[in-house]
């Protein structure tokens, strides 16, 4: 990609449009529709801090890795859930 994003949710949105479009075309995926709203979303989200999010995770991650090994706690019986957006989780039993 030579173009620079210019930080214009509009523009940067439009120039990631065209630039997924292309590669999917060289994918041999023509006739796929890309939601104009999902390249609005990755670009709105662009400056977002993953980091801190990733740490959580990690964080919860290895909390249970620890209870595996240690066989001192019980492990979470599920799946946990965390939706970064909201700044909820939940965890899912079968």
């Amino acid at each position: 990609m030579q173009e620079n994003l210019s930080g214009d949710l509009e523009e940067d949105a439009s120039l990631l449009r065209t630039t997924a479009l292309s590669l999917i075309s060289e994918m041999g995926c023509d006739g796929y529709e890309l939601p104009e709203a999902l390249c609005s979303e990755m670009c709105r989200f662009g400056a977002a801090e993953l980091h801190v999010v990733a740490a959580f995770v990690g964080g919860i991650a290895s909390q249970e890795v620890i209870k595996l090994i240690t066989k001192q706690f019980v492990p979470m019986l599920g799946t946990y859930v965390f939706n970064g957006i909201d700044h909820n989780s939940q965890l899912l039993t079968l």
